[in-house]
C-alpha cells in the first residue's frame, strides 16, 4: 500500500461563470474525474466527498452539455473503493484539499493545473468530451519539448566518403584477418559495386547479405550502396520456411555469399555474389569517389520484423533514417573509438553499430563466431581495446552477473532491445568509474533509436531507467485509445514521428496503414504507432510501462509477466529468472517461470511457488518451470523463449511419465 498523496486545490476563479451552487460542485466533480481519467487511462472515476461516493463515468463519445448533466453531486454512502477523496469547507467544493486513495505517480506535479484547465474546457467546449484535454498551458509546453534536434537529410554514401577524405589512413574495419583503412575501403567498395553491377544489380534493387561478420561484409553494404541499390539481411538460422517468404517478399536481385552460407538451400535459386576476400593490393591513396546517388529518400535497407499474422513483415527504411542515426550527438562515436561490430546483420542493432561508427571515423571490430558468449565477449574487449558496445539488455545483465570485468575497458556501453536491468547498471557505474551507459530504446520501424537515457554515476539510478527524450529528427507523442494527447504523467501509447520513420512495410499497404499514418486530430504529421505504454516523469523523460499488447489474459484477470519476474528474482537463492507465455493450439496460455539457482542452493519449485503465492494472487503463478545454468539467448542477444518453453514442457512431460510408473 503506498504513502496517500494529498494536495490543496483552489479553482474559484474557474468557477466565476457558473452561479449556481449546485452547478458549481457538478463541475468540479466533472473537472476531477475526466482530469483522472486522462491520468489513469481509465474511464470511470470513484469521488468521495464527505463521506459520500460519487461515481462519474467518462464517455469521451458524448457531449460536454450531456456529460455535465449525468454528474450527481449528492452521493450515496458506499463501502465500495474509491480514487479520490475531497475535503472542503465550501458546498461548491471550489477550494480545499485531494487526497490520491488510487496511485497516480507524479501527481504532485501538475495535476491541479490540470483539473483547473478542466474547468475550464468544460465550461466554454460544447463539443464531444473527448476534446476536453485537462492539460494546462505551461505543461502543454514539456509535450512540445519532445523533439529532438532538426537535423538535415543526407544519404549515407555522401557523409561516408566525408570521413574517407577527412582520415583515408585509419582502419574503418577490421576481423580476425583482415583490416582496411578509409581509403582502402572506399576503393574496395567502389570495385565491388562494379562487380554487383555485372552480375545485374540495378538501381533501385535488392541486394541480399549472406555473410558472417567481416571486412567483406562491409566491403559487400558499401558496394550495394554504391550501387544505387538496398541490402538486407540474411538470418540463416532462421527456419527454411520462413527464410523462403522473406526471399520471395524480397525479390532480390543477387546474393552475396560467403564459404558458410554458399550451400544454403534458399539461396540456391538466387543469383550469388561471391564477398570481399583480402589479397588484392588497395590503393589508400587514391582519390575518394564522388558519391553516386544522393538521394537521402531511397531505400538503405529492408529489415523483417514478425507480423501479427504470423507472416513477416519488411521494414522499408530510407537512407535519411540511417543517417539521423550518425549525427544524434547522443548516439556519436569518436574518430579513434573501437566500436563492437556483433549484432547480426538482419537486427537493427546492427544500423547502429555499423553507421554510426562508419560515419564518424571510428573502426568497427567484427567479433567472431556465431553465438555471442560472456567468455569470448570478454577475451574479445580486451584484445581489440573495445571502447563502445551495444548489448542487449539480457546478454548485459548476463555479463555483470558473470564477469563484470569484461566492461572494464569501455567508456560507453549502449544496452536496449528490453527493459535495461538498473541495478545492474548502478552495479557497473559503481565499480568502473567513467564509463558511461546508454539506455537506447527504438522500434525497428523508427530505425534503432527513438529515445534515450544516459547515466554516468550509479547515484543517478534511482529505479527503473527511463527511456528518455527523443534523439535528432525525431519527435514523440503519448497519446490516449482514441490517439489524443494525454497529460504529462498520464498512461498512454508512444507514437513518434520524424526523419527516421520508416516508408513502410514491404508490398503490404493494409499494414502500413495500420501503423504508419496520420492518426491523431491533435498531431499533424505522419506517425508510427508503437504499441507500448508509456508516460513521462516529472523531468520530461519517457517512462517504459510496457507493452499495451504484453499483458495476458487468464481466467478472465489480466497478467504482466515482468512484474513475476521482478518478485520471482528477489528470493535469495534466485540469481536471475524469466517469464515467458506458452502458447499451444486449443489451450489457454500457461505461465512459465525459467530460474537460475545461486550455487550450492537446491530451491525446487513447490517452495517458490509459495514464496510468490505470498505476493500474488494465485492466477498469476507459473504453471510451469525450469532450471537453467544460464538464460539461452538468441543470436539477437534475447532471452530464447522458445527454448525456455521446451524445457519446460519437457521436464513437466517427463514428471508426468515418471508419476504414471
Amino acid at each position: 500500500m503506498h504513502d496517500a498523496l494529498t494536495a490543496p486545490y483552489d479553482l474559484k476563479t474557474g468557477l466565476a461563470a457558473e452561479t449556481s451552487e449546485y452547478n458549481r460542485a457538478k463541475l468540479v466533480l466533472a473537472a476531477f474525474a475526466v482530469t483522472l481519467c486522462r491520468w489513469t487511462a481509465a474511464d470511470e472515476a470513484a469521488i468521495s466527498v464527505a463521506g459520500r461516493v460519487i461515481r462519474v463515468r467518462v464517455d469521451d463519445r458524448a457531449l460536454v452539455g450531456g456529460f455535465l448533466e449525468s454528474v450527481h453531486p449528492i452521493g450515496v454512502i458506499e463501502d465500495g473503493p474509491v480514487d479520490l477523496v475531497l475535503s472542503s469547507l465550501h458546498k461548491d467544493l471550489r477550494s480545499g484539499e485531494v487526497r490520491f486513495v488510487t496511485e497516480v505517480p507524479d501527481a504532485a506535479h501538475g495535476f491541479v493545473a490540470d483539473v483547473a484547465t478542466a474547468v475550464d474546457e468544460l465550461l466554454s467546449f460544447d463539443g464531444l468530451l473527448e476534446d476536453v484535454r485537462c492539460i494546462a498551458p505551461e505543461r502543454r509546453r514539456i509535450l512540445d519539448a519532445l523533439a529532438g534536434e532538426d537535423t538535415p537529410d543526407a544519404d549515407i554514401e555522401t557523409l561516408f566518403l566525408e570521413q574517407v577524405r577527412l582520415r583515408p589512413r585509419e582502419v574503418a574495419v577490421r576481423d580476425a584477418g583482415a583490416e582496411l583503412t578509409y581509403g582502402q575501403l572506399a576503393s574496395a567498395a567502389d570495385r565491388y559495386a562494379e562487380v554487383l553491377r555485372r552480375a545485374g544489380v540495378r538501381p533501385g534493387d535488392t541486394v541480399l547479405v549472406a555473410t558472417r561478420r567481416s571486412v567483406g561484409e562491409i566491403v559487400a553494404l558499401l558496394g550495394i550502396i554504391r550501387a544505387g541499390a538496398a541490402y538486407a539481411g540474411f538470418d540463416d538460422d532462421a527456419p527454411e520456411a520462413r527464410l523462403a517468404r522473406i526471399i520471395g517478399k524480397l525479390a532480390p536481385a543477387a546474393a552475396v555469399v560467403d564459404a558458410a552460407a554458399a550451400g544454403h538451400p534458399t539461396l540456391s535459386d538466387l543469383a550469388r555474389v561471391d564477398s570481399w576476400l583480402p589479397g588484392e593490393e588497395i590503393d589508400a591513396d587514391a582519390e575518394p569517389p564522388s558519391p553516386g546517388h544522393d538521394d537521402p529518400q531511397r531505400t538503405a535497407y529492408v529489415a523483417f520484423t514478425s507480423g501479427s499474422t504470423g507472416e513477416p513483415k519488411g521494414v522499408v527504411v530510407p537512407h535519411r533514417a540511417v543517417t539521423r542515426l550518425a549525427r544524434t550527438t547522443e548516439l556519436r562515436t569518436r574518430p579513434g573509438d573501437h566500436v563492437l561490430r556483433m549484432a547480426p546483420l538482419a537486427f537493427d542493432a546492427s544500423t547502429y553499430e555499423i553507421w554510426v561508427t562508419l560515419l564518424n571515423g571510428g573502426t568497427l571490430e567484427a567479433f567472431p563466431g556465431r553465438l555471442p558468449s560472456v567468455r569470448k565477449l570478454e577475451k574479445f574487449f580486451t584484445e581489440r581495446k573495445i571502447s563502445v558496445a551495444w548489448l542487449t539488455a539480457s546478454l548485459f545483465r548476463l555479463v555483470v552477473k558473470s564477469r563484470p570485468q569484461t566492461l572494464a575497458g569501455l567508456r560507453w556501453l549502449l544496452s536496449g532491445g528490453e527493459v535495461v536491468p538498473h541495478d545492474a547498471a548502478a552495479r557497473v557505474l559503481g565499480s568502473y568509474p567513467g564509463l558511461v551507459i546508454t539506455n537506447g530504446y527504438g522500434p525497428t520501424e523508427n530505425t534503432t533509436f527513438t529515445t534515450t537515457h544516459t547515466v554516468r554515476d550509479s547515484t543517478e539510478i534511482t529505479g527503473p531507467l527511463p527511456i528518455g527524450k527523443p534523439i535528432a529528427g525525431t519527435k514523440v507523442f503519448v497519446l490516449d485509445r482514441n490517439a489524443r494527447l494525454v497529460p504529462p504523467g498520464a498512461i498512454g501509447e508512444l507514437y513518434t514521428s520524424g526523419s527516421g520513420l520508416a516508408d513502410g512495410y514491404l508490398d503490404d499497404e493494409a499494414e502500413t496503414n495500420e501503423r504508419f499514418g496520420h492518426f491523431s486530430p491533435d498531431v499533424d504529421e505522419r506517425l508510427y504507432r508503437t504499441g507500448d505504454l508509456v508516460r513521462l516523469d516529472p523531468n520530461g523523460d519517457v517512462l517504459f510501462l510496457g507493452r499495451a499488447d504484453k499483458q495476458i489474459k487468464l481466467d478472465g484477470h489480466r497478467i504482466e509477466t515482468e512484474e513475476i519476474g521482478a518478485i520471482l528474482a528477489r528470493h535469495p537463492g534466485i540469481r536471475d529468472a524469466v517469464i515467458v507465455v506458452a502458447r499451444q493450439p486449443g489451450q489457454s496460455p500457461q505461465l512459465v517461470a525459467a530460474i537460475v539457482v545461486n550455487p550450492g542452493e537446491d530451491t525446487e519449485p513447490r517452495s517458490l511457488r509459495a514464496f510468490l503465492a505470498q505476493q500474488l494472487p494465485s492466477y498469476a503463478l507459473p504453471a510451469l518451470w525450469v532450471v537453467v545454468d544460464e538464460i539461452p539467448l538468441t543470436r539477437n542477444g534475447k532471452a530464447d523463449e522458445k527454448a525456455l518453453i521446451e524445457a519446460a514442457t519437457d521436464r513437466e512431460a517427463a514428471a508426468r511419465r515418471a508419476n504414471a510408473g
